[in-house]
């Protein structure tokens, strides 16, 4: 329902995160990732590279900066390398969840902001990110 208020600009997307629980926030953020990658698959395709990354994550978090909204472009990286499988920024440190979900939500907002299509297509991008979670975090 989060990802659904974020593509589609619902004020209740804010309401909503600050009623999860930790449990349930690190449950979303799983998700969240999952929503990324159907998301990231049309722009930057299947395969990506480090450099490739750091390039998408400093364009999010120019385009974020404009807005006037705080972002940790280190942690939108982090989440991009996640999606592509290649190596993680924070090895010796966990980052917050609240940090998580707040990178995951620009990078979101940044796609939908860019591309016309996500907000009227976010049925079929929210299904296949169910089941790429499923493949991703079996339980």
């Amino acid at each position: 329902m989060r990802a659904r208020c974020l593509v589609l600009k619902d004020r209740r997307a804010k309401a909503l995160d600050e009623a999860l629980s930790p449990g349930d926030r690190v449950a979303f953020n799983g998700f969240l990732v999952s929503v990324v990658a159907v998301l990231l698959a049309p722009r930057l395709g299947d395969r990506c590279g480090i450099e490739e990354l750091a390039v998408f994550s400093d364009e999010v978090a120019a385009a974020h900066r404009a807005e006037r909204r705080p972002v940790n472009e280190f942690v939108v990286e982090e989440i991009l390398r996640e999606v592509y499988g290649v190596p993680r920024l924070f090895l010796a440190t966990a980052v917050p969840p609240r940090t998580i979900s707040a990178a995951g939500a620009t990078i979101v907002r940044y796609l939908n902001n860019t591309d016309s299509t996500v907000a009227a297509d976010i049925d079929r991008i929210l299904d296949t990110a169910v089941d790429l979670h499923r493949h991703r975090d079996p339980q």
